[in-house]
């Protein structure tokens, strides 16, 4: 009997001790899907598990491409947001840090402005660039939208040498039909002149030069330093209006050069903005980038 004593507390031991072991197991398990889950998502998921060192750490959500208005700690005021169609108006801009305070201290050079706007409707035309001036702690802006709709508005700066682009929506109350976007081309023609695209294939995630050729009639042009620079290029997703804006490289004549990375595959509106004869000119292209 005290055998069997012996081997019943002991059986009456060991299942708890076995069910605790297959529950520690178990968390095991879960955890270990849980990084997975995480890693698949995007997500990782810090291996330490001591107390104090669980992180969970967000990927890059590309600080710059304006589909925010905060980002890297800095927000973006601006208004009025409601303008009416074809009627000018001025714009007041702010950035401002996580606690509200306005930030002023920009980078700025002897040619480029601290603070840039791009403006576009939300189907990708009527592009603008517009170089704010410094009003009190933010900036002002005088502006037309010429047509009713839904028009995103970036503001591009640097400061502390990291260029930050954030967005907002501005509404131009009507009724308007969206346009479609163009059917990719590597040529346009914009006031006589006439561009082309002379790099291959483009594709998302790796850097890549995306070269143009500038034509008046049959004649390359030389092109006139703009905002310091032979011209400026920005594309912009038509999925999710991510936004580039990318300057040229060093001694790319004859034409311009720029050296860019696209993200996402996807098709892009492109608007490159040359100088030539004293006066600025835009060409815009829709492009596909493939993965």
């Amino acid at each position: 009997m005290a055998g069997g004593d012996t081997d019943g507390a002991t059986g009456a031991f060991a299942a708890p001790l076995v069910r605790l072991t297959l529950f520690v197991a178990g968390l095991a398990v879960l955890a270990g899907l849980a990084a997975l889950a995480g890693r698949a998502s995007g997500i990782d998921v810090d291996d330490a598990t001591a107390p104090g060192h669980e992180t969970l750490s967000a990927p890059s959500s590309g600080v710059g491409n304006g589909l925010s208005d905060s980002s890297a700690g800095l927000r973006l005021a601006l208004g009025p947001t409601n303008l009416s169609a074809g009627t000018p108006a001025q714009l007041r801009l702010q950035i401002t840090d996580e606690n509200g305070s306005a930030v002023t201290d920009l980078d700025e050079t002897h040619d480029e402005p601290p603070l840039h706007l791009i403006l576009v409707r939300r189907d990708l035309t009527g592009y603008q660039h517009l170089h704010p001036v410094r009003s009190g702690d933010g900036f002002r802006v005088e502006l037309i939208l010429p047509r009713a709709g839904i028009w995103r508005a970036y503001a591009d700066f640097e400061i502390g040498g990291e260029k930050v682009v954030l967005g907002r929506d501005l509404v131009v109350p009507g009724r308007f039909t969206p346009q479609s976007l163009a059917t990719p081309a590597h040529s346009a023609t914009t006031a006589g002149y006439r561009v082309q695209i002379t790099s291959g294939e483009l594709r998302a995630g790796a850097e890549q030069t995306v070269s143009f050729d500038v034509r008046r009639g049959s004649q390359p042009v030389k092109l006139e330093p703009y905002l310091g620079a032979e011209g400026h290029l920005v594309a912009i997703r038509e999925d999710d209006l991510a936004y580039l804006h990318v300057h040229p490289l060093e001694s790319s004549a004859p034409g311009v050069a720029f050296d860019a990375e696209f993200a996402e595959p996807g098709r892009y509106a492109l608007f490159l903005q040359f100088k030539h004869a004293g006066r600025v000119q835009t060409a815009p292209f829709t492009i596909e980038v493939t993965r």
